[in-house]
């Protein structure tokens, strides 16, 4: 976005309103961006952050990519459909708190 110049582009996307994200990374990578946007833009990069769940596979381990324990999206809506897949997202998303 062409930092550390203050471009347009710079300008649209930063701050923001929202970071959305899992709570294990909050101490790691959270914490860091909020310190480096004050530090180098003199603003925080953000005001709300919205915790979600993680997502766990069948041994109770957070589903990563690294870990290779991820389903590709791709290859379960083209064995049930698109609105199934959907429809299960949102039927076992965590409620949050309002």
């Amino acid at each position: 976005m062409g930092w550390p110049d203050r471009t347009p582009e710079l300008a649209t996307f930063y701050p923001t309103s929202c970071l959305i994200t899992g709570f294990d990374i909050l101490f790691f990578w959270v914490a860091r961006m909020m310190m480096m946007g004050l530090h180098f833009m003199e603003e925080v990069p953000f005001r709300d952050v919205y915790i979600h769940a993680l997502v766990r596979d069948a041994q109770g381990q957070k589903m990563s990519k690294s870990k290779g324990n991820v389903i590709d999206p791709l290859t379960v809506i083209d064995s049930y459909g698109t609105d199934a897949f959907r429809f299960t997202l949102a039927a076992f998303a965590a409620r949050g708190v309002t």
